[in-house]
């Protein structure tokens, strides 16, 4: 009643390979997802830094009460260790008293499309 030695010698080389090719398709794929998952941690640490900084420009123009002129006005600020380029646009709206106030956030000034975009209105200071 001895073992039978054929069942004893352990893993084939195609049961290996399986093995094998299983492993580097769920490394693959982990790999794949640490990536993705990197590049929207970015992309959400860009758009809180503009929508923050979007958010500051408005303030400024209700802290200081100022009744801004129809047009466009652009320039940089620094945020969060980046330097963004922003494009304010003011808009009349159909009370005299109210202006609509566009607010664009882009990474560089050659971007064609804003990181983020803020509309509010501001009233006519009394």
């Amino acid at each position: 009643m001895y073992p039978n030695p054929a069942r004893n010698q352990g893993f084939t080389l195609f049961e290996i390979l399986i093995a094998l090719a299983i492993l580097a398709i769920a490394l693959g794929a982990i790999i794949s997802l640490a990536s993705n998952q990197t590049l929207n941690t970015a992309h959400l640490r860009d758009k809180t830094f503009a929508h923050w900084l979007a958010l500051n420009k408005i303030a400024e123009l209700q802290l200081t009460g100022e009744w801004p002129a129809k047009g466009k006005k652009q320039g940089d600020e620094e945020m969060g260790l980046h330097e963004w380029h922003w494009v304010r646009t003011v808009t009349d709206t159909p009370d005299d008293r109210v202006r609509q106030v566009e607010i664009a956030i882009f990474r560089v000034k050659s971007d064609q499309s804003p990181v983020t975009t803020l509309v509010s209105f501001l009233s006519q200071p009394i």
